[in-house]
């Protein structure tokens, strides 16, 4: 009988790296920033998790997370010569200057750090390109990371939300575990989609991420 120290234990090290780079420890400073919610219950908009809800699945469905889950599908899919293409079409859908810098510089931390664990020279690219594009250089399924990609964006918000309306951290899992089925069934429908199928019907949401640039008293970066 083969003790079980002595079995051979397979790894699999592609899990590891998703959990790696989707983490809040992963230093891309992703906390920093709060997409325009800081403005949005500053103003009394949002101000208990049902109105949050509703905020988030919006974008999902129709505004700044569905656009990078559109991009992210096209990089993972993308020849390293039409990079800079999408790179560019991520940053005219950035519909403020602050969400510009935000995926801008996360972006631009993350290739730098995964640049120095490969040893490789990555050139920085909006968040959802560069992370797409090393996706698929480390053979990871797009099926499988790409909702991933979903859920670390909204828990995200939603960890900026509960320091802003607040809400409690309870309160706070249960909104981020009812959005999960929506996170699949939206992660899917990209998967079908392509760059002629990003929109934007999220006004307010971009009206907001614009007007926080004014707020004398912020937290957060956007």
């Amino acid at each position: 009988m083969v003790k079980p120290e002595h079995q051979d234990i397979s790894i699999n090290y592609k899990n590891h790296k998703v959990m790696a780079w989707l983490s809040p420890s992963f230093p891309i400073g992703a906390f920093a920033y709060s997409h325009g919610l800081e403005f949005e219950i500053s103003v009394g908009n949002i101000s208990r998790s049902n109105d949050l809800y509703y905020w988030l699945s919006d974008i999902l469905q129709y505004g700044s997370i569905w656009n990078d889950l559109i991009l992210f599908c096209e990089s993972y899919k993308a020849k390293e010569n039409t990079l800079n293409h999408l790179s560019e079409i991520a940053k005219a859908f950035a519909q403020s200057k602050e969400r510009y810098n935000e995926t801008i510089e996360m972006g631009k931390a993350f290739s730098k750090i995964v640049s120095s664990i490969k040893q490789s020279d990555f050139q920085p690219m909006p968040l959802p390109v560069i992370v797409g594009y090393v996706s698929k250089l480390e053979t990871i399924s797009l099926e499988y990371i790409l909702p991933l990609y979903a859920h670390s964006f909204i828990s995200n918000l939603i960890n900026a939300s509960t320091r802003l309306i607040p809400l409690g951290q309870t309160e706070s899992q249960k909104l981020l575990f009812d959005l999960f089925p929506l996170i699949d069934e939206v992660s899917k429908q990209a998967l079908k989609s392509n760059i002629c199928d990003m929109k934007n019907k999220c006004v307010l949401a971009d009206l907001a991420s614009m007007k926080h640039e004014t707020l004398k008293v912020r937290l957060f970066k956007s």
